[in-house]
C-alpha cells in the first residue's frame, strides 16, 4: 500500500471534467497538495495508507469555486449605498468614501474579511482588482487562499498612487516581488475605458506582454458607456480615447482584446461584437447580481457560450452585490440565461457549475492546476452537505448544487490540500478578529457617510 497525505471520501464527487459526471462513494487522494488518485472509496482503502482520512459520507465534493471578478476589501462598504444608478452610486457614495478611507490597513482588514466570507462560501480563488494590491496579496497568502491580484492603472491620483507613472512603477515592483509566489499571481488591472487613456492602455499592453500576465478590465458595463463613447458625448462614462467608437472596438484597436483579457460585465454586446470576442479568445466575467442591482444590463451568456467564449462567474464587490456568495451567483447565472434567451435549456446546471469553477480557472490562467478534480491538479476542494431538510430528496447532485444548495451547506474547504474550513469553522482566520475590524471601520465610515448625505 502506498503512503499519502490525505484521503477525502465523499458520498458524491462531481469532478466537473468530464462534464455532467457524478461519481458515487469515491475518494480523492492527495499528496503534497496535489490530487494523485480519484477512485472508489473501497479501492482507496486497500491501495493507500493516509496520514489523514476525512470521511464525508453525506457530502458532495466539488472543485473550489473561482470568483472571476471582485473587489475584495469593499466588503467594508457593504450596504453603504443601494438602489442607485451606477454613476450616482460611484460619484456620490463610493468614490468619496474610498478617497477618505482606503489605505493599506483598509485593504488588509477588508481582504481578510472577504477571504473569510469567500472560504465559508466555497470559493478558493478570487480574481481581485483594487488599490494597495500588496496588502491584498499578503493577506491572501497568509490565510492560504488563491488569488489573481490586479495592479491598478488609471489616469487620476488616489490614495494608492499619484498617477499612471506611479501606478506602473508600483506594478513593476509587485511583479518582481511575487514572481515565484505559489498561491498569488498578478495581473494588470486598468479600471475601465472611462478612467484609462489610450496611452495608459498601451503601457498596460506592454507590461502584460513583458511579464506574460492577464489584463483584468471593466468593459461594456452599461449602455451609457457604449453610446457616449460611440458618439463622443461628454459624460463620466465616455471613454477617454479620442476615437469615436464603442469601447470594445477601441480595445481591439489597441491590442488589449486578446486571450489574456478578462472582461468584466460585458452587458452591452452586439452580434458582431460577440464574434469579435470569440475570435480574440477573451474571457468574460459575468456578474449577474451586480449588473441587475445597478440596472446595468444583462450579459448575453447563451450567445457567448454558443460561440465558444469562455464565460466565468464573478460576484463583483460586496458594495454593489452585496455578498460574495458564488452559490447564489451560479444559480442566478443559470436562470437569468434562460430568461434572456427564452430557452429553458440554456445554461444547464452542469454548465453553470463549470462556469463557476473550471471556466473561472481558465479566465485567470490557472485551469492547468485548478477548476476540476483531476489527477495532477492541486487539491482545491469544497465539501457540500447534502443531508439537510432543504437538500432532500436529491435525485441529481449537480442540479442540487446549482438550484438548491447555498453557501450555508459548505462545511469543509481545502486549498492545495490545506484545510481552510473544517466542519464550518475557519482554520486560518480568527472570526472574532474579522468582526472587530468590521466594527472599527463601520463607525468611522458610517459617520462620514452621514455627513456627506447631510450636505447633499
Amino acid at each position: 500500500m502506498s503512503g499519502v497525505d490525505l484521503i477525502i471520501v465523499g458520498r458524491h464527487v462531481v469532478p466537473v471534467v468530464p462534464e455532467g459526471v457524478v461519481l458515487e462513494n469515491h475518494a480523492v487522494v492527495v499528496t503534497d497538495g496535489v490530487i494523485v488518485d480519484l477512485l472508489p472509496a473501497e479501492a482507496a482503502a486497500t491501495k493507500y495508507v493516509a496520514k489523514q482520512i476525512v470521511n464525508l459520507g453525506e457530502h458532495i465534493l466539488i472543485p473550489g469555486m473561482v470568483n472571476a471578478h471582485t473587489h475584495a476589501s469593499m466588503t467594508l462598504l457593504r450596504g453603504l449605498a443601494d438602489d442607485k444608478p451606477l454613476c450616482n452610486w460611484l460619484m456620490e457614495d463610493i468614490f468619496p468614501t474610498e478617497g477618505k478611507f482606503v489605505s493599506d490597513e483598509f485593504v488588509r482588514d477588508g481582504t481578510l474579511h472577504s477571504a473569510a466570507e469567500m472560504i465559508r462560501s466555497g470559493t478558493t480563488c478570487a480574481n481581485e482588482m483594487y488599490f494597495f494590491p500588496d496588502a491584498a496579496c499578503e493577506t491572501f497568502e497568509a490565510v492560504g487562499m488563491r488569488a489573481l491580484v490586479g495592479q491598478i492603472a488609471m489616469e487620476f491620483p488616489t490614495s494608492y498612487g499619484s498617477g499612471p507613472d506611479d501606478y506602473f512603477a508600483k506594478a513593476r515592483a509587485m511583479f518582481l516581488k511575487y514572481k515565484d509566489a505559489k498561491l498569488v499571481k498578478l495581473s494588470m488591472a486598468p479600471h475601465a475605458p472611462y478612467t484609462v487613456s489610450d496611452e495608459t492602455f498601451a503601457r498596460v499592453k506592454a507590461i502584460s506582454d513583458e511579464f506574460n500576465v492577464p489584463v483584468h478590465l471593466h468593459l461594456h458595463e452599461t449602455e451609457g458607456e457604449c453610446c457616449d463613447s460611440e458618439t463622443k458625448t461628454p459624460s463620466m462614462l465616455c471613454h477617454q480615447s479620442p476615437e469615436k467608437c464603442r469601447p470594445l472596438e477601441n480595445m481591439q484597436r489597441l491590442g488589449i482584446l486578446n486571450n489574456k483579457l478578462i472582461a468584466a460585465h460585458m452587458t452591452q454586446l452586439t452580434d458582431a461584437e460577440i464574434d469579435i470576442v470569440a475570435a480574440a479568445g477573451t474571457s468574460v466575467a459575468h456578474c449577474p447580481s451586480s449588473n441587475l442591482k445597478l440596472a446595468s444590463g444583462i450579459c448575453r451568456v447563451s450567445d457567448l457560450l454558443a460561440k465558444g467564449v469562455n464565460v466565468a462567474i464573478g460576484t463583483d464587490g460586496a458594495a454593489s452585490n452585496n455578498t460574495l456568495n458564488m452559490f447564489a451567483e451560479m444559480k442566478l447565472a443559470a436562470i437569468l440565461a434562460k430568461a434572456e434567451s427564452k430557452q429553458s435549456t440554456s445554461v444547464p446546471a452542469a454548465m453553470a457549475l463549470r462556469m463557476a469553477t473550471l471556466n473561472g480557472a481558465k479566465a485567470v490562467g490557472m485551469d492547468h492546476i485548478i477548476g476540476s478534480l483531476e489527477v495532477g491538479k492541486h487539491a482545491d476542494i469544497v465539501a457540500v452537505a447534502c443531508d439537510s431538510i432543504e437538500m432532500l430528496p436529491m435525485y441529481n447532485a449537480i442540479s442540487h448544487l446549482v438550484y438548491v444548495a447555498g453557501r450555508e451547506h459548505v462545511t469543509d474547504v481545502w486549498v492545495a490540500g490545506k484545510r481552510l474550513l473544517a466542519a464550518r469553522a475557519l482554520t486560518t482566520i480568527h472570526e472574532s478578529l474579522v468582526k472587530d475590524h468590521c466594527k472599527k471601520w463601520y463607525g468611522a465610515i458610517n459617520s462620514h457617510h452621514a455627513e456627506m448625505q447631510a450636505k447633499n
